[in-house]
C-alpha cells in the first residue's frame, strides 16, 4: 500500500503527544540552560518569544535577537546550544511524563498495518523528539524525521524529510506524496510554503476553527477514517 498512500510527516508536541506541565517545563528549561551557558543570557529569556509551531533553532535566534545577539553569532554557536539542550533534557527527562494524544495509537497502528513508512517533521531537536516519543511508547512507529536541529527555517525540513524517505524507499519520492500533520497555524504555513498538503489537528493549543484553512481539519486524531481516506486519495 505504500505506493498508494501519501507519506505522513507528524509534528510531535500536541499532535502526537503531550508532556504535561512538568514535561513542558523541562523542555523550556532546556532552552534557558542553552541560552545561559552558551550565550550568557539570563534564565527565563526564552519566554520572551512565542514558540508554538516554531522550530527550536528559530526560537533561540529570535530570543537572542531581543538581547542584541546577531543572527550570525547565534548560528555559529548553535551546535553547542543544541548539545546543551540535549544534555539538560536528558538529565531531567524523568521528571516529566509523556502520553499520546487521543487517537494517536489507533491511527499509527492502522497506518503501519497498511505498510506505510511514517515520518516526523517537528521543531524539536532530534534527540529530544526521540526521547519524548520513546517515553510515550510510540517511537517505534517512525522510520525517519526532519527536526528543528537540522535547519533554521521550518519549510526547509520538508526537503530534508523528502530526501530521507527517498533513501528508505530507494526511490525519488516526489513532494506531492508528502503530507504534514500538525496542530498549529505555522504547520499549515510550512506546508503551503513547501507546496505540500496538510492535515490540521485541533486537539492542542489551537482549536479547529483556527485551522480550517488546512486541506483537512479534524478535531483530533480520533477521526481516523477521515485521515486515512485523505492519505489514500
Amino acid at each position: 500500500m505504500q505506493d498508494k498512500f501519501k507519506i505522513p510527516l507528524f509534528d510531535v508536541d500536541w499532535t502526537l503527544l503531550k508532556g504535561g506541565d512538568i514535561g513542558n517545563k523541562v523542555h523550556h528549561e532546556a532552552f534557558d540552560y542553552a541560552l545561559h551557558t552558551v550565550y550568557n543570557q539570563p534564565t527565563a529569556s526564552q519566554k520572551e518569544v512565542m514558540g508554538q509551531g516554531k522550530i527550536d533553532t528559530q526560537i533561540l535566534i529570535e530570543t537572542l535577537a531581543l538581547h542584541g545577539v546577531s543572527e550570525e553569532e547565534a548560528k555559529i554557536k548553535m551546535p553547542q546550544a543544541i548539545e546543551a539542550m540535549i544534555k539538560y533534557f536528558n538529565e531531567h527527562a524523568n521528571e516529566g511524563t509523556y502520553t499520546p494524544m487521543p487517537g494517536v495509537v489507533a491511527l499509527l497502528s492502522a497506518l503501519k498495518a497498511h505498510g506505510d513508512t511514517l515520518g516526523l517533521l517537528t521543531g524539536n531537536v532530534a534527540e529530544i523528539s526521540w526521547n519524548k516519543l520513546a517515553r510515550a511508547g510510540i517511537k517505534d512507529f517512525f522510520s525517519f524525521g526532519a527536526f528543528g536541529s537540522m535547519a533554521f527555517k521550518r519549510v526547509d525540513l520538508i526537503e530534508i524529510a523528502r530526501q530521507q524517505v527517498s533513501k528508505i524507499l530507494k526511490e525519488d519520492v516526489p513532494l506531492e506524496r508528502l503530507v504534514i500533520i500538525g496542530d498549529a497555524p505555522l504547520d499549515i504555513a510550512c506546508a503551503r510554503a513547501g507546496g505540500i498538503p496538510v492535515i490540521a489537528v485541533g486537539a492542542g493549543h489551537h482549536k479547529i476553527h483556527e485551522l480550517m484553512h488546512a486541506d483537512l481539519a479534524v478535531e483530533s486524531l480520533e477521526e481516523k477514517d477521515k485521515i486515512l481516506k485523505f492519505l489514500n486519495a
